[in-house]
């Protein structure tokens, strides 16, 4: 099968970005939603001046992705621009401040800054998932952590 982190809808005239739908933490979905929004909005000027969007690649783009399902915001991500290993609560970070302009002109500014600390702080949902398999080293205990999780939501 294809699958399409990103793709035109085929129905109306959008963007689907579908990584806001396979997270169990509804706080991560409403920040991934708002951060799509203000870096979409961040960028329209780039767009209107005509600037290129960067040139990125499948492999590394399918390592980053790796790398943060594997790892999470505690671990290691891929600096895109660079070709190299960062903290990837440092690359998060950095996408914030990135969409600031546009979270400030659609009013989410602080409910990103807040949700995001929020995040931050308890690792998100990666770290989750590894605490609750180390418990016992069982994969019910993440299913169960994720069920408890979607449930509060």
């Amino acid at each position: 099968m294809i699958y399409w982190h990103a793709r035109p809808s085929e129905h109306v005239p959008t963007l689907e970005i579908r990584v806001c739908d396979v997270n169990a933490d509804l706080d991560v979905v409403v920040l991934l939603t708002a951060l799509v929004r203000g870096l979409a909005t961040s960028l329209m000027p780039d767009i209107a001046n005509g600037q290129p969007p960067p040139d990125l690649r499948d492999p590394p783009l399918h390592a980053a992705h790796t790398l943060a399902a594997r790892r999470g915001l505690t671990g290691e991500g891929l600096d895109l621009a660079r070709g190299e290993e960062v903290p990837a609560l440092m690359l998060a970070e950095q996408l914030l401040e990135r969409a600031a302009p546009g979270l400030a002109a659609t009013g989410d500014l602080d409910l990103a800054a807040e949700l995001f600390d929020r995040v931050r702080r308890s690792g998100g949902g990666a770290a989750r998932q590894r605490t609750a398999h180390l418990r016992r080293g069982r994969l019910t205990d993440v299913v169960s952590e994720l069920a408890c999780t979607t449930a509060a939501a």
